[in-house]
C-alpha cells in the first residue's frame, strides 16, 4: 500500500488498533488506493514507490479513506442547509469525484 495505518491513524486521528479495527482501515486504504488507480488508468504502487509519489496522490488516497472510516461509524459525510421554513437539505459528499478531479492531470489519456 503506498499510505500506512500510521500515516492514516495521524491523519484521521483514529488510533483504535485492535484487529477489526486495523484490518478495517487497511480495507479501506486498498479500496481507496485501487479507487485512484482506476480514476488515474494505472496501478500507482506499480508506478511509483511512496517516497516518489505525487502528494497530491497521497492525500487523495488518504481523503477517500477517511470517508470510508467515517461512514462506516455511520457519520456520513453531509453538510445541510437550514432553511426559513424549519427545513433542511443535505448535500452528501461521498461522491468520490470531488477528490479525484485534482488528479486529473496525472490520469493518463485513453485514444
Amino acid at each position: 500500500m503506498l499510505v500506512t495505518i500510521s500515516e492514516f491513524n495521524e491523519y484521521t486521528g483514529n488510533f483504535e488498533d485492535s484487529q477489526q479495527a486495523t484490518e478495517l482501515k487497511t480495507l479501506f486504504l486498498q479500496s481507496a488506493q485501487e479507487l485512484v488507480g482506476e480514476y488515474l488508468r494505472f496501478d500507482p504502487e506499480t508506478k511509483w514507490q511512496p517516497q516518489e509519489m505525487p502528494s497530491v496522490v497521497r492525500l487523495t488516497i488518504l481523503r477517500i479513506a477517511t470517508l470510508m472510516l467515517m461512514e462506516g461509524g455511520e457519520n456520513i459525510g453531509v453538510t445541510g442547509k437550514s432553511f426559513a421554513d424549519n427545513s433542511r437539505s443535505f448535500i452528501s459528499y461521498t461522491n468520490y469525484s470531488k477528490y479525484l478531479n485534482p488528479l486529473q492531470t496525472l490520469r493518463e489519456a485513453v485514444f
